[in-house]
């Protein structure tokens, strides 16, 4: 644990995108198929069409196979919830109660500190 780095809220999927490359040799980006462009996959793209609990991607005519939440978190409230709570607990109960999520506002002086960390960040980067 000491090797990898999670302080700064990143996330194991860099690390699992790097075992999936180093040692998958026969995948499939699926993406990028032979037949051509594939459907979007991105929960903030506003532009997929419902069809029941489907997405379909007008843009390509084809079904969303799934959806990469990146930069959302997954609650009542976000991109396409009701299709993914289907999902989740299809063949299962769903939950009668969802917490509520409070929402705390940093403060002036936190929000400065964090305005100044990033900066460094980007310049430590380049």
């Amino acid at each position: 644990t000491e090797y990898f780095d999670f302080s700064e809220k990143t996330t194991d999927q860099p690390i699992f995108n790097y075992i999936v490359l180093k040692h998958i040799s026969r995948r499939l980006n699926l993406v990028r198929r032979p037949e051509g462009k594939g459907p979007g996959s991105w929960a903030g793209s506003p532009h997929f069409q419902r069809e029941g609990d489907r997405l379909i991607d007008p843009k390509v005519g084809k079904p969303v196979q799934y959806l990469h939440w990146a930069g959302f978190r997954i609650e009542p409230g976000c991109p396409y919830w009701d299709i993914w709570e289907h999902y989740r607990y299809l063949g299962e109960a769903k939950p009668t109660y969802y917490p509520q999520k409070i929402e705390t506002k940093k403060s002036l002086g936190q929000r400065f500190i964090n305005k100044v960390k990033n900066i460094a960040r980007q310049i430590k980067k380049s």
